[in-house]
């Protein structure tokens, strides 16, 4: 099956068919902002945390035929009605004359053709004021005046995405939508649950007047809601009905009559979806991305940024799909993964059961240091504040209320909470920023430990050379019975569980290369005690793996709680 290639120069997949044996998504934004959006225009949108401020409304296991989050009709007026397709095949399905989806660095543009007309679309996220940004270009390229609309579609999820999902009484009843207008005549459909219409407010718009919208799924599908997606019945009608719902399944539809085109002729309108604080704030905001040359500078910036990204480190071999990868998919692949840990995939759900793992950020910000070490910087801070005063961290957290938990092992109160490989690798995190930097006041700053008194006001705070130091002490403290680290619950293997008292030879290895930092890092700052000391530990554990954890033949991974 040859659906797609990779155009190198442009930096880009290019996707040549909607039928992919599997969902293809694209990254856009960043966690403070964004999410991904699939081959055929759906997508998963929140800010900050997509288990509990979720935009959108994306059920994975749903067929990849099924509308999932966003969408787009195109509507064509004829003497019989109106015929309708999309320009991403879903969810209509109406076979398109030509389909090309290229997914590009953290954004997305789609080109199909229909029914005489082609349809352009590009996707991504501005960094200055963080939205989804759907550019859609329609151009008649038949040889007859076509009179088209454009009606662009989202569907929103409670901002609790998990409930969303599981209760069917309490959720429906919060969500509202309400059309706001501006002084001077702007004007948005906001969506919301109550308790939060003051703030955090979900808003879709465009820049081109719409005549009419509709909130409501079911009266945009017709038939008390037994039209679908394929087919809304709404769309057979010249307008859609200004519902503002009151309970309910919340969509934004918003309808936009582009006339008459003629033959060669093109229009354009530019959506914005996005999430406020203050009604009042945002109408700038808005304003400011209804200008086209706004829009295109906003997508430079985007694409500068990149530039500078992935020119920080270039690497040249003699084989050109290694250059391919190494230059440009694998630095991409890491800013993924420094974005969103392994919380929001088509296969982590990202609805609350993990948020950021903290072993994951903190390789994850390893990853990026060469391209975006004052983002590594950042997250590594936020990390070292969900580890505890004794040295170990906290599996996991939500970036969002930076809200820690110990991970699956609280499902196995008789075993150990704590991952006895998680605080070891923020040390190579901070050691790895320090030599990509020479920032080295980056060690005294003080950050909170994450116990907390009965108010949940942090209990302690050190330096960034002293949670190292914790670190580091933690695993020196906590050995078995061959001198070796306890695995804990489980070192960087989670399947590996057993009984307190086991051992892991993996945690050692690692334990060594920490120590070898600390040592390194020790000599730099002309601390000879602590290089003597930290020199002496990595001897000892050296030591003790090479006299237990040898076989002659293999090294042994683990020893149980029985010393076997």
């Amino acid at each position: 099956m040859n659906v797609g290639y990779f155009d190198t120069t442009r930096r880009e997949y290019v996707i040549t068919s909607p039928f992919l044996p599997a969902r293809w998504i694209n990254y856009v934004g960043t966690l403070d902002f964004g999410g991904f959006v699939d081959h055929t225009g759906g997508g998963i949108i929140c800010k900050k945390d997509p288990a509990l401020n979720r935009i959108t409304k994306y059920v994975m296991q749903l067929p990849p035929s099924a509308m999932n989050g966003e969408t787009c009709y195109i509507r064509i007026k004829t003497d019989k009605g109106y015929h309708i397709f999309s320009p991403f095949y879903v969810p209509v399905l109406k076979p398109l004359d030509s389909y090309e989806c290229r997914v590009g660095l953290f954004y997305s543009q789609f080109k199909s053709e229909c029914a005489g007309l082609r349809v352009e679309v590009t996707v991504f996220v501005p960094e200055k004021h963080p939205r989804v940004l759907r550019k859609i270009k329609v151009t008649n390229i038949s040889d007859k005046p076509l009179n088209v609309d454009v009606i662009p579609v989202v569907e929103y999820s409670h901002f609790d995405a998990l409930k969303d999902l599981t209760n069917a009484d309490w959720v429906p009843q919060t969500m509202q939508s309400r059309l706001a207008v501006n002084p001077d005549g702007g004007r948005m459909v906001t969506q919301f649950a109550y308790m939060k219409k003051e703030f955090g407010r979900n808003f879709f718009t465009s820049n081109v007047p719409f005549s009419s919208f509709e909130t409501s799924r079911k009266l945009f599908m017709g038939d008390s809601g037994y039209g679908s997606w394929q087919h809304p019945l709404s769309l057979m009608e010249d307008e859609l009905s200004n519902t503002e719902v009151n309970r309910g399944d919340n969509i934004c539809a918003l309808m936009h009559h582009l006339g008459r085109l003629s033959p060669g002729e093109e229009r354009e309108i530019i959506t914005q979806l996005g999430q406020m604080d203050e009604l009042k704030d945002e109408w700038e905001k808005i304003a400011w991305y209804c200008d086209p040359a706004h829009v295109e500078e906003a997508f430079e910036e985007h694409r500068t940024f990149w530039e500078k990204y992935l020119a920080a480190l270039f690497i040249d071999t003699p084989d050109e799909a290694m250059n391919t990868m190494l230059n440009i998919y694998h630095p991409r692949q890491c800013f993924i993964t420094f974005n969103w840990s392994r919380d929001l995939s088509l296969y982590q759900l990202g609805f609350g059961g993990r948020g950021l793992g903290f072993r994951d950020s903190a390789q994850d910000s390893l990853g990026i240091l060469a391209s975006a070490p004052e983002r590594a910087r950042a997250l590594i801070e936020k990390l070292f504040q969900v580890q505890c005063r004794d040295g170990h961290a906290m599996h996991q957290f939500y970036a969002s209320t930076m809200e820690a938990n110990a991970g699956d092992s609280r499902a196995h109160p008789d075993r150990p909470s704590y991952y006895s490989d998680d605080h070891l690798w923020i040390i190579l995190a901070v050691t790895g920023y320090l030599k990509e930097t020479g920032d080295m006041a980056f060690l005294e700053k003080e950050l909170n430990f994450y116990d907390k008194d009965l108010e949940k006001k942090p209990l302690e705070s050190g330096s960034v050379l002293d949670h190292m130091e914790r670190a580091i002490r933690y695993t020196r403290e906590h050995t078995g019975a061959h001198g070796l680290p306890l695995l804990g619950f489980a070192d960087w293997n989670d399947t590996v569980n057993l009984e307190a008292g086991a051992e892991s030879f993996f945690t050692a290895c690692l334990y060594g290369r920490a120590l070898l930092e600390m040592i390194e890092l020790s000599r730099y700052l002309r601390q000879k005690n602590a290089e003597k000391e930290y020199r002496n530990l990595y001897e000892e554990m050296k030591q003790r793996v090479n006299e237990h954890c040898w076989d002659g033949e293999w090294f042994i991974r683990y020893f149980d709680k029985h010393g076997t």
